[in-house]
């Protein structure tokens, strides 16, 4: 079945139309994650490695209406790092990329965007600090970050807003390695996301280069048919789940 278009189509997208870095197949998935993970490691119970990752806006999300979503993550060893993506619904040649930027497309059943992302580490003193909300989030960003969280998403955001950054989270992203080499993927992910309130979110992806397009995407298709795992057909973003989370509407 197929549910991300055509390779030859995502082949033109990623290689001239988009000047894109890498390609994220991804889709949501209505199994739960540990019958997911079952079916798709074959081993009962595998190990999930866990980290957490906050989203950085202000209270009413200016960011994420704008297009921008600022991310937190706890990384190993007490390490933290921060990125600030924008998002291009569709794909353009001409979409500014900032300096130090990397440019994904992001591929979904029935839909894709462009996803221009500037990370950077975060001292992590200074993490747990706006963490504990006893130090403003947009301390965090760097000048390159600030700049791109103003001016890289669909809309405008007035740098005063950056003032106003809080820490929401955490949410805690449970990640398991897939059993993919056997559909020649070099790489899949299932990941369980629990936001605070309890929501969660499921997913599988891999990723690609652009010119890689034409073998992973049938291969992707053949992995979730033949794994028997219940695609959702509606991709379901973080985003969406953030803005309900928080009681955000638009």
């Amino acid at each position: 079945m197929a549910r991300f278009g055509t390779p030859e189509a995502l082949v033109q997208l990623s290689t001239h139309t988009a000047p894109a870095d890498s390609v994220e197949l991804k889709t949501s998935l209505r199994s739960s994650p540990d019958a997911a993970a079952e079916a798709l490691t074959g081993r009962p119970a595998p190990t999930w490695s866990t980290r957490q990752t906050y989203l950085v806006d202000t209270a009413g999300l200016d960011l994420l209406r704008a297009g921008v979503e600022v991310r937190l993550r706890r990384r190993a060893r007490g390490r933290y790092d921060l990125a600030v993506s924008a998002r291009r619904t569709g794909s353009s040649a001409c979409c500014r990329t900032p300096r130090g930027g990397r440019v994904e497309l992001d591929v979904v059943p029935g839909g894709l965007w462009l996803d221009v992302e500037v990370r950077c580490e975060v001292d992590p003193a200074a993490a747990t600090e706006a963490i504990e909300s006893t130090a403003a989030g947009g301390r965090l960003l760097s000048s390159a970050q600030r700049a791109w969280a103003c001016r890289g998403g669909q809309g405008a955001v007035d740098e005063a807003c950056l003032r106003d950054l809080r820490v929401h989270g955490p949410l805690v992203v449970s990640r398991v390695k897939v059993a993919s080499a056997r559909w020649g993927l070099s790489r899949a992910d299932l990941e369980h996301f629990r936001f605070p309130s309890g929501r969660e979110l499921v997913e599988l992806s891999t990723h690609c280069g652009p010119r890689d397009v034409a073998r992973t995407v049938p291969a992707f298709e053949r992995m979730l048919d033949e794994q028997h795992v219940e695609v959702d057909p509606q991709y379901r973003p973080r985003t969406a789940a953030w803005r309900a989370e928080l009681g955000c509407a638009g």
